[in-house]
């Protein structure tokens, strides 16, 4: 099933409101990968093109420009293809804007016609064609074009964040994160708190007795208390920050170091626990860092104790210094 609905963008045909914006996505696309736009979108009789793109290409010898001459064609609203006849002379629109190459950038596909006549120009300039599905994964795998996506597919790009951040069954169902108190799917929520109560044996080893999560508020004050009053320290973390990748990572690994190097001992009761959140944090974590995570990631790296817990690996991997 497709991820982006082209029909989010109006009819580029008679006179809609949003009518251009076919055309400006077309450009805001290709200037995104880094290609400069020299001529349009514009109003008018466009002599046979949208837009002329200017991709700078870097050689083993030199540095050279491939200039392309762009055809958009947004025909999502009646899901029909591109016809022959509406991309005529093709070589020739090429050379009267002395292009080099021939972009179709089409919200279907060419009609089979059409395609034939692609592969024909193919002998005299270079031809290129942006279809549903190539613009969709640039739109998906391209880092560079996540504000593109957002901006001009705001409905798809919801559906497609809300789809990322799903939990990923990593048995044969997905296992859910329930507050202590409430009972509240924190899964599904992606926030809450987990706590560790602990304690300082008599050879100074940290004793993690018990283990909690909860709904962040009055369910996890109850548990706060409750650990007070067995006489244990409580130290948390918020699961929402957990939820990211390098942030998982880096507190399993924190655990693993300590209970490597001794300073920490695990009750069967808190060691099953931590198991059973491990395993379901995983579900939530098997996936692409997002860019808003990656910004919490660097608020993150101002609190001295998140790189801690490296001590173990000597030097912070590269993707945590930079």
């Amino acid at each position: 099933m497709a991820l982006v609905d082209f029909r989010e963008i109006p009819s580029s045909k008679g006179g809609e409101k949003g009518q251009d914006l076919w055309a400006l996505f077309a450009r805001e696309f290709f200037e995104a990968m880094g290609i400069m736009t020299e001529e349009g979108p514009d109003r008018g009789p466009d002599s046979g093109r949208d837009l002329i793109i200017i991709e700078n290409r870097i050689g083993q010898i030199g540095i050279g420009q491939h200039r392309w001459l762009v055809s958009c064609k947004h025909h999502a609203q009646s899901d029909t293809s591109v016809s022959n006849s509406e991309e005529p002379d093709i070589i020739g629109r090429a050379r009267k804007f002395k292009a080099n190459g021939f972009i179709g950038f089409y919200s279907t596909i060419p009609s089979s016609e059409l395609s034939r006549t692609l592969e024909r120009a193919k002998d005299e300039i270079t031809v290129e064609i942006y279809d549903r599905e190539r613009i969709e994964r640039a739109l998906l795998g391209n880092a560079n074009l996540e504000n593109i996506f957002k901006r001009f597919f705001p409905k798809s790009y919801e559906r497609y964040k809300q789809r990322d951040v799903a939990p990923k069954p990593i048995g044969d169902s997905c296992l859910r994160i329930r507050c202590n108190v409430c009972n509240a799917d924190l899964t599904a929520k992606r926030e809450g708190r987990i706590g560790l109560g602990d304690r300082l044996t008599k050879d100074k080893k940290v004793e993690v007795v018990d283990m909690y999560w909860a709904c962040i508020g009055d369910c996890d004050r109850i548990l706060d208390l409750s650990f007070q009053k067995r006489g244990l320290m409580v130290s948390w973390e918020a699961i929402e920050d957990l939820s990211i990748p390098l942030v998982f990572m880096h507190w399993t690994i924190t655990m693993m170091n300590s209970l490597r190097a001794g300073s920490y001992i695990f009750s069967d009761e808190a060691y099953s626990k931590f198991t059973e959140f491990t395993f379901a944090m995983g579900q939530m974590v098997v996936r692409e860092t997002t860019r808003e995570e990656r910004e919490r990631i660097e608020s993150l790296r101002e609190i001295p104790s998140f790189l801690g817990g490296l001590e173990g690996w000597g030097t912070a991997p590269k993707y945590i210094q930079e």
